[in-house]
C-alpha cells in the first residue's frame, strides 16, 4: 500500500513539472522593426513557421502599451501555442518601418502650437495671453481637446494626452486670453447730474473679457437722454448702470391723452402721475374730472387709450 502511495507521489510530481517546464517563453523586445509597413508575428518572433497580421504601420511607427500588445499577442497565438508566455523588455513597445535605417524618428507634439492653433478654432477673435502647461508631461505623444470652457478671460481646455510611455491621462490647461474691441469712454472727467450726450464720448479698443458693464443705447446717447449718476473719469468706459434715463415726460406734466372707443376719438387734457418715457405705460388724472386714466405714451407727448371712456 505504501509502495503505491509513492508511486501515485511521483507521478503527480513529474506531470507536474513537466506542464511547469514545458512552457514557452518569449520575449518582447522595447523596439520592433518591420521590413514593411505590415506589423505581424514575425516581426517579432521570425522563428515561427506561421504569421499573423497585427496591425498597419501609419505614420512610421506604432506604440503600444504592454498591456495592449499582451492581449492582442494571446489572441493570435494561443492559436499555436497551447501553454506560453510573454516577457516584455519595457512597459512600451514602438513598433517601427524600418526604411534602409534603424534609428526611431519619434515625433512630439508641440503643446503650445497645438493649443494656439484649438484655441483659434474655438474664437478666432481671442489673443492668446498666456498657457500654463505646467500640468502637462514634457514629452506628449497625441492630445485631444474634448472640453473648452470659457470664463471671462480665462478658457479651460481639457485634454485626453498619451505620454511618452504611452500613458492615458485627461488634464485641464488654463489659457488667458483677451478679446478687444471698440467700445465708448468719457471723453473727459464729469460729474454727477450731466446731461450725457456724443460729444462727451469717444470710441477706444479695451479688452472686454476684462469688463462687466452694460453697453448704452447709441440712439439714446446721442438724442441726450442719460444723465450721470455718478462722477467720472476721462477714459473710463461708459456704463449705463450708472445712467439714468431722462424722462420724456415729468411728473405734472400735461399731456394730451386720446380715447378710441368704436370709432370715436376724443381727446382731453390730463396731468402725470409718473415719470415716464415713450413707450412706457402711464397713469394721468383728467385736469376737469379728475378721474384717472391708463394708456401708451407716445411722442406728443400723447397718451392713447385704445378701449374706455373718460
Amino acid at each position: 500500500m505504501t509502495r503505491l502511495i509513492k508511486i501515485i507521489f511521483f507521478s503527480v510530481m513529474l506531470f507536474a513539472s513537466s506542464i511547469v517546464f514545458s512552457s514557452i517563453v518569449f520575449t518582447i523586445p522595447a523596439v520592433i522593426f518591420s521590413e514593411d509597413w505590415i506589423f505581424s508575428l514575425k516581426d517579432i518572433f521570425p522563428e515561427m513557421k506561421s504569421d499573423r497580421t497585427i496591425s498597419y504601420i501609419v505614420n512610421d511607427k506604432i506604440i503600444y502599451s504592454e498591456k495592449e500588445l499582451s492581449k492582442i499577442l494571446y489572441g493570435l497565438m494561443s492559436s499555436y501555442y497551447s501553454d506560453f508566455d510573454l516577457v516584455f523588455e519595457e512597459s512600451t513597445v514602438t513598433v517601427v518601418y524600418k526604411n534602409e535605417s534603424p534609428d526611431i524618428d519619434v515625433h512630439y507634439i508641440d503643446l503650445e502650437s497645438f493649443l494656439q492653433q484649438k484655441i483659434k478654432e474655438y474664437d478666432n477673435s481671442l489673443t492668446v495671453n498666456s498657457i500654463d502647461l505646467k500640468v502637462l508631461p514634457e514629452k506628449v505623444l497625441s492630445a485631444e481637446v474634448i472640453k473648452i470652457f470659457q470664463s471671462y478671460d480665462k478658457l479651460y481646455l481639457s485634454l485626453n494626452i498619451k505620454d511618452d510611455k504611452n500613458n492615458q491621462k485627461v488634464l485641464t490647461v488654463i489659457a488667458n486670453v483677451s478679446k478687444y474691441e471698440e467700445v465708448l469712454v468719457y471723453s473727459k472727467d464729469l460729474t454727477r447730474g450731466t446731461m450725457l450726450n456724443e460729444e462727451l464720448t469717444e470710441p477706444a479698443t479695451k479688452n472686454v473679457l476684462t469688463i462687466n458693464n452694460k453697453p448704452v443705447d447709441v440712439e439714446l446717447l446721442r438724442s441726450g437722454s442719460y444723465e450721470l449718476t455718478k462722477d467720472v473719469k476721462k477714459g473710463e468706459i461708459v456704463d449705463s448702470t450708472y445712467l439714468k434715463r431722462i424722462p420724456d415726460v415729468k411728473a405734472g406734466d400735461i399731456v394730451t391723452v386720446l380715447v378710441e372707443f368704436e370709432g370715436i376719438k376724443v381727446s382731453t387734457l390730463a396731468r402725470a402721475m409718473t415719470n415716464a418715457n415713450f413707450g412706457d405705460t402711464l397713469s394721468v388724472r383728467n385736469v376737469e374730472s379728475g378721474n384717472i386714466i391708463t394708456g401708451k405714451l407716445k411722442e406728443g407727448p400723447i397718451l392713447l387709450v385704445s378701449l374706455g371712456g373718460l
